[in-house]
């Protein structure tokens, strides 16, 4: 089913989110929420990036709760590099000031404010960018930009084949040009499934996190973050065999930055959670002596070791092994 606005919010804001549904169903605009919106059994990340695509507008409860949930990221992250920036309304609910990240994202949208704009008023705004759709840009890049590159190509590729004609020698260049411009193309592909992929596992890792086994699921966590964060590497690694021409700069030019920081900060945070309780499962186990107690400790290290090392963790760890 298509709708005309996708709902981002944090379950912590759903007393409000439950005004703004009313609001739009008043005004006759259709919308998906995510408790309403997925059947059991459902692909949550697939679900959720299908709708994304097929709903006009991405409509950001924007407030503390929304800045400090992972799920709220990777939702604005993809509907960023894949909604026009007309579409794309962060409804701000409180003074808290927006991270610095979420606010180099979404610098170029049409901020709302509920200060100035009740509830009750926000289906007029999201109506505007309704009867509007394709104002504005996509991930950043100038759509005018790209459709007048576009245009240059041909009459480019035109140029050449006329001087061609008058020479061997242009003729090569001009083979030369077509198998940078395939070589280009094949690049770009790649580059954009890498992508893909990575996000994909972003996602997965979320949809872990969610489960009440969590614990259980941490080392699975663990891998698909840090396999999304490989996979980054290997497509700025592709980008970088095309920086120097000018021609096909522009297809490389996701920002990937943010997703790097992103799982960066999720993976630190980890390592941050298990050290702590690897600590103090350790105190207790100095004090109980307590088998069960030095396994949970060995557990606990072992999870925060697969993140990054430490050299205080890997002491505690040789001591448990003798």
């Amino acid at each position: 089913m298509q709708y005309d606005v996708f709902i981002s919010y944090s379950r912590r804001d759903s007393k409000l989110v439950e005004k703004v549904c009313e609001s739009l169903t008043a005004a006759g605009i259709s919308f998906f929420i995510d408790k309403e919106g997925i059947s059991a059994g459902a692909n949550f990340p697939e679900v959720l990036a299908r709708t994304i695509d097929s709903a006009t507008i991405f409509l950001l409860i924007a407030g503390e709760n929304a800045y400090k949930s992972k799920f709220t990221k990777a939702e604005i992250l993809y509907a960023f590099n894949h909604k026009r920036s007309g579409c794309i309304i962060p409804y701000i609910i409180d003074d808290t000031p927006m991270p610095s990240d979420l606010e180099f994202l979404l610098g170029n949208v049409n901020w709302v404010y509920a200060s100035k704009c009740p509830v009750a008023d926000l289906p007029v705004e999201v109506k505007k960018a309704l009867d509007n759709p394709d104002q504005g840009t996509i991930g950043g890049r100038k759509v005018k930009k790209m459709w007048w590159l576009w245009l240059l190509i041909p009459i480019v590729l035109g140029v050449a084949g006329y001087v061609a004609y008058s020479s061997m020698q242009d003729y090569k260049e001009d083979k030369q040009a077509e198998a940078e411009k395939a070589q280009a193309d094949a690049d770009h592909g790649c580059y954009r499934e890498l992508i893909r992929q990575s996000d994909s596992l972003v996602a997965a890792a979320s949809v872990l996190s969610r489960r009440d086994n969590t614990l259980e699921t941490t080392s699975e966590q663990i891998a698909d973050l840090q396999q999304a964060a490989d996979l980054l590497a290997q497509s700025d690694s592709v980008k970088a065999l095309h920086d120097s021409q000018v021609l096909y700069r522009t297809l490389f030019n996701t920002d990937i930055t943010a997703r790097q920081n992103i799982i960066r900060e999720r993976l630190d945070s980890m390592h941050k959670a298990w050290s702590e309780y690897a600590l103090d499962s350790w105190s207790l186990f100095q004090v109980t002596g307590s088998r069960s107690e030095a396994q949970n400790t060995l557990d606990c290290i072992e999870h925060a070791l697969s993140i990054k090392p430490s050299p205080e963790l890997q002491t505690i760890k040789n001591k448990l092994a003798k």
